[in-house]
């Protein structure tokens, strides 16, 4: 088996010009253990989770807030439902 490493950000806004670039028209909302999350392309070929409900603003709106950046549109939504089930492990990635 070979090793390989597989990069996800976590971003947080200081202001509602933080937001990520995505693709217009590129939401898709991903089921994770029953839990829906809106998720959209990123401008860079990424894709990029954020909020938790499936009536979710827009990811430039400017009450989003925090997203979480991947690989594919499953990675992030799935990385972004673990880091909201532990917020101890959020808390400590989004400190620095």
């Amino acid at each position: 088996m070979t090793e390989r490493s597989v990069q996800i950000e976590v971003l947080i806004a200081d202001s509602p010009e933080d937001a990520p670039a995505v693709e217009a028209n590129s939401r898709v909302d991903v089921s994770v253990n029953g839990q829906m999350y809106p998720t959209a392309k990123l401008t860079d070929g990424r894709y990029v989770a954020w909020w938790f409900e499936p009536t979710a603003p827009s990811p430039d709106s400017s009450v989003t807030t925090e997203w979480v950046a991947a690989p594919t549109r499953y990675l992030a939504a799935a990385t972004l439902g673990e880091l909201w089930e532990n917020p101890a492990s959020f808390d400590t990635l989004t400190e620095a």
